[in-house]
């Protein structure tokens, strides 16, 4: 969340990457709390810490706090308000589909598409009086 409060994108998106890659060498997908840190060999799995847990609370809160940095969420809730600040996704991923976030009492479907470097948002449907605020920073 600080690389993306500090506009360093292409950190942050490398950070992604590097949690998405780890994720598919674990049992489940499950994050563990930690990992050893050593350089990888190309096509193997990550080091693997002996005794981390897995899956671990915080890790697996991880994950959507890293997609809150990438699509620039945050929320002013008794102002049924929720900004979208410079969003950016990986190149791998043309969009996300994000279906019934809840903002005040009603609701709101968005869909995040990517192009080139930067990110259309749309509001599929809404529901209440809840108001969608895009920013460029």
């Amino acid at each position: 969340m600080g690389l993306a409060r500090y506009g360093l994108h292409d950190a942050l998106l490398a950070l992604f990457e590097g949690m998405l890659c780890m994720s598919q060498f674990m049992h489940l997908h499950r994050l563990p709390e930690l990992i050893c840190g050593f350089c990888r060999e190309t096509g193997e799995a990550p080091t693997r810490y002996p005794v981390a847990c897995i899956p671990q609370a915080w890790t697996a809160a991880s994950v959507f706090g890293l997609l809150d940095a990438l699509l620039g969420f945050s929320f002013e809730p008794a102002a049924e308000r929720v900004h979208i600040t410079r969003p950016v996704l990986p190149d791998y991923v043309d969009e996300i589909h994000i279906s019934g976030l809840p903002i005040g009492e009603g609701q709101m479907d968005l869909l995040l598409r990517r192009h080139l470097r930067d990110v259309a948002v749309n509001v599929l449907q809404k529901r209440g009086n809840g108001e969608l605020v895009l920013t460029s920073g």
